[in-house]
């Protein structure tokens, strides 16, 4: 199977452009209409939610090369409404950016248009999961929860949007760290 999703991955690199990013460089921002989607190379986006009243940001996924490969935001990208988030890099990023027309023409003629709906499935269910993990637990129970079954999120995202995505302070979450 891993070895089918690698050959995924090149055939939407076929289909893409390869695009390096400096960090922090916005690839969606609230209000956008979303019409790619992108594949992570090398380094990794933050998908953060802006509060409608208040306007703060605040992280709710990761994509690594190592966790959700594939990146957009969705509701915009599927729905064709504004977003309401930001997609950002965190780190100097090389991506491969498919244009949704691309990818329709990929989705109708591949053979790997299955594959690539499965992998999509599947990262929804691991998101929704984690969501439920992230409202149901404690913050210290989250970051253990993170370190036994994501530890490449916690290898690979700076601490200020990990202690973000817990609600908690970069302190607190240093001090959580050295309590387990």
């Amino acid at each position: 199977m891993q070895q089918d999703i690698q050959i995924l991955f090149e055939k939407l690199s076929e289909i893409g452009i390869e695009k390096p990013f400096q960090s922090h460089t916005h690839l969606v921002l609230f209000g956008d209409h979303v019409n790619k989607i992108y594949l992570i190379k090398k380094g990794g986006l933050v998908l953060q939610h802006v509060h409608p009243e208040t306007g703060k940001e605040r992280a709710i996924n990761f994509f690594i090369p190592e966790f959700h490969p594939i990146a957009t935001v969705s509701q915009s990208f599927v729905l064709n409404e504004p977003s309401k988030y930001i997609l950002k890099t965190f780190t100097n990023t090389t991506l491969i950016e498919i244009h949704r027309s691309e990818l329709n023409r990929f989705l109708q003629e591949s053979k790997w248009a299955p594959l690539f709906q499965d992998v999509g499935v599947k990262t929804m269910v691991e998101k929704n999961e984690l969501r439920a993990h992230l409202i149901c637990l404690s913050s210290l129970e989250m970051l253990k929860h993170l370190h036994e079954h994501f530890p490449q999120i916690l290898q690979n995202v700076p601490s200020k949007y990990i202690a973000d995505f817990l609600s908690i302070t970069p302190q607190c979450l240093s001090k959580l760290k050295r309590d387990f």
